[in-house]
């Protein structure tokens, strides 16, 4: 039995352009989930890949020494208060 002893190729870092690809992607989800008739799980499920989204592009950012943009600092802010406090803030539906 022969034992693969090559060292396992490098995972190529994405870039800004893919992680920005993928903010865009989950922002649009967030959007087409929040069309009546809501399901609130799909929901749910779309914000938590936004705010992943947001958080490793914000990393990105920081690791790379650039600024993270007001408005993604905002979001961020938003979408991790929404989700320690789901229905605290009133505007979620009934039912």
């Amino acid at each position: 039995m022969e034992i693969d002893t090559a060292a396992p190729a490098p995972i190529r870092p994405p870039t800004l352009a893919e992680l920005a690809r993928e903010l865009r992607a989950a922002r649009e989800e967030v959007r087409a989930r929040r069309v009546a008739p809501v399901v609130q799980t799909s929901l749910l499920s779309a914000r938590q890949r936004l705010l992943r989204a947001m958080v490793v592009y914000a990393d990105e950012l920081t690791a790379r020494r650039l600024p993270v943009p007001r408005q993604l600092r905002d979001d961020l802010r938003l979408q991790r208060g929404m989700r320690r406090q789901p229905q605290a803030s009133g505007w979620h539906r009934q039912g």
